[in-house]
């Protein structure tokens, strides 16, 4: 959506040479903005479960960090449970799996504690799919059953192969 698109600065080669990197602070520093976003983007979930494109869901899986900023505010709105999708290494409790998973611009490992249940991920954008599918694969390793993926930008000009999920976005890059 323009109303968004307009605030997103782009910074050339970040983090790393050939990488165009959205950043979407503006728009979270805006009160008012960031509040409309969470109301559209719940518009656009429930759109998509009444249509059917997306699976009913008990869960958000929120990744660390920035998938944390706005995704529980919507979890909030939609009434559903947080799953913490956790970047940093040993910093959750108890039962724990991890993964290891490719990024655009390097390696990650992504892990979350044991559970049941279905998960829609939640993340800020979706360029290549690295980051999606690691945190797929966590949630599956763990006992869940991931159902589909948002994103508040999604990169339509990368391609990032085969998805089996349903994914949603509100900002596009074609």
């Amino acid at each position: 959506m323009e109303k968004y698109k307009k605030h997103i600065k782009e910074y050339q080669d970040f983090p790393i040479q050939g990488v165009k990197y959205y950043d979407l602070n503006p728009i979270y520093k805006m009160s008012g903005l960031r509040k409309d976003l969470v109301v559209d983007i719940c518009d656009q979930i429930n759109e998509g479960i009444d249509l059917e494109i997306f699976p009913e869901f008990d869960y958000i899986g929120l990744v660390e960090s920035r998938g944390y900023l706005l995704g529980s505010l919507i979890a909030q709105e939609l009434n559903k449970g947080v799953v913490c999708l956790r970047s940093k290494p040993n910093r959750l409790p108890g039962d724990t799996e991890v993964v290891n998973h490719t990024l655009e611009y390097g390696d990650a490992q992504m892990e979350c504690q044991r559970g049941s249940g279905t998960v829609m991920v939640f993340d800020d954008v979706y360029a290549t799919g690295g980051t999606f599918f690691g945190a797929t694969e966590v949630l599956q390793k763990a006992g869940y059953t991931p159902v589909s993926g948002y994103f508040i930008v999604e990169l339509d000009y990368i391609d990032a192969g085969e998805n089996p999920y349903p994914i949603g976005s509100i900002i596009q890059y074609e």
